[in-house]
């Protein structure tokens, strides 16, 4: 049995709007009405929505990894955030995501032994007023 190799694509979150089309979710008791598009929950009646009720080629994971969060083709349960649905199907044999937000290092980080010990153990300092003494900043692509 032969399989079609597998496309990984990278994506910005622009493109993917204007690619595949994301809806508005209609089933939540919180809607934006302002918004174009919106999340299904991870619980209750709009995963059973998401897993039950649409061609799983329009599903896509939102989800928290490793010092960052992205978007995924496909319903994934690890890590997973919300579901976004689309009126554009993804092909079967390729891979989308979309890496929407990083955390680095904040330029109050440091993990000297002495720096850490006066900040009472933290490698990020109390009064930096862009990381709040995390160590870490959000940077969000696109």
């Amino acid at each position: 049995m032969t399989t079609k190799p597998i496309t990984f694509v990278e994506l910005t979150w622009n493109e993917w709007e204007e690619k595949f089309k994301p809806i508005k979710n209609h089933i939540t008791k919180y809607p934006e009405p302002e918004a174009e598009y919106s999340s299904f929950e991870t619980y209750g009646a709009e995963v059973e929505y998401v897993q039950t009720k649409i061609d799983d080629r329009l599903v896509w994971t939102f989800g928290d990894g490793d010092m960052c969060t992205y978007l995924s083709s496909g319903y994934h349960y690890i890590n997973r955030i919300s579901y976004y649905v689309c009126t554009v199907p993804y092909e079967e044999d390729t891979e989308y995501q979309i890496i929407v937000s990083t955390e680095e290092e904040c330029k109050c980080y440091s993990e000297d032994e002495d720096v850490m010990e006066a900040r009472g153990g933290e490698a990020g300092d109390p009064d930096c007023e862009l990381c709040e003494g995390y160590g870490l900043v959000t940077v969000y692509n696109d």
